[in-house]
């Protein structure tokens, strides 16, 4: 074979490389074009796939502290709810308490006044019960169990006595970064444990049932009112505390959010299509695979000249 066919040969092997290589790159860049995405395999930027694949897992992380925090949330919300409607109720009782020590009354009166307790402490139970969209008791600590029951007859502690059936704290609800947050409050720490002005311990049942029964008896009804107040007391830190996570949370939301934006930034700066640029390459891309492939042709139709002639 002559120096001259070689040289040809190997011309026309570079040519054909050179449009097997312009052609890959033109179909990426339409690729990319059309996926807006610049990184299609870990091939194409190998530490740019690593720092995505980091920052979709830091984002999977952050959208399930997110939907804890929305649990938490709905959960808190329904526990201020629960708690201002007890609230409301003890405010009732209280008021009942200071006209159950004026002299004036009438049995009558008094029996009228202990009918309405008895109302308000059915109502008290009820809300004492309440679930969230769980399905689970809020004020039942780390039991499902219903977290208060009435006595039956005959039973003790004595009848109709409202006795908890819960446990201890529920546990925490992990919301980002190692925190956690208390989303409810087991009833025995906010309706019971009370102090009494006696010294004694009581829970808000108890001392709304006992003021109820001294009416009905028409006997004196002592210190309820102070009672009563230490009670509705206990019921408004509750609540307190519970607008003070619920603070906490927006700001644990926020915080997520701001980081959520900034990992979309660093996403979009790795991985989307600089569509302008991507353009112009393709555009110069093709302008020299056409004519790598018009001189390929100009190449095998002058190859094939050489061999008829």
């Amino acid at each position: 074979m002559s120096v001259t066919r070689v040289a040809t040969s190997l011309q026309f092997d570079r040519l054909r490389d050179r449009m097997g290589t312009l052609s890959a790159k033109a179909d990426l860049l339409n690729t990319q074009l059309s996926t807006t995405k610049r990184i299609q395999t870990p091939s194409d930027d190998a530490s740019g796939y690593r720092a995505l694949t980091a920052l979709k897992r830091a984002g999977a992380d952050s959208n399930a502290e997110l939907g804890n925090i929305d649990l938490a949330t709905s959960l808190l919300d329904a526990s201020s709810t629960a708690l201002g409607t007890i609230e409301a109720q003890l405010t009732r009782v209280r008021e009942i308490s200071v006209s159950a020590g004026s002299a004036t009354l009438s049995a009558d009166q008094k029996k009228a006044l202990a009918a309405e307790l008895d109302v308000i402490l059915d109502d008290l139970l009820r809300v004492a019960n309440t679930t969230d969209s769980r399905g689970s008791p809020l004020f039942g600590g780390d039991s499902t169990a219903t977290p208060y029951t009435v006595t039956p007859a005959g039973a003790k502690p004595a009848n109709g006595t409202v006795v908890f059936n819960g446990g201890g704290e529920a546990g925490e609800i992990p919301i980002g970064d190692g925190r956690t947050i208390a989303a409810t409050t087991s009833g025995e720490k906010v309706f019971g444990g009370l102090t009494k002005k006696d010294g004694t311990t009581s829970d808000m049942f108890a001392i709304v049932k006992a003021l109820s029964d001294n009416l009905k008896a028409n006997t004196s009804v002592g210190d309820a009112s102070v009672d009563v107040q230490t009670a509705l007391s206990s019921v408004t830190n509750a609540r307190t505390s519970i607008g003070a996570r619920g603070a906490r949370l927006e700001l644990e939301q926020t915080r997520l959010e701001d980081l959520g934006l900034t990992r979309e930034a660093a996403r979009s700066a790795i991985e989307d299509t600089d569509v302008t640029a991507t353009i112009t390459e393709l555009q110069k891309t093709m302008t020299v695979l056409q004519a790598t492939q018009a001189s390929f042709s100009k190449l095998t139709s002058l190859n094939l000249f050489d061999y008829l002639r």
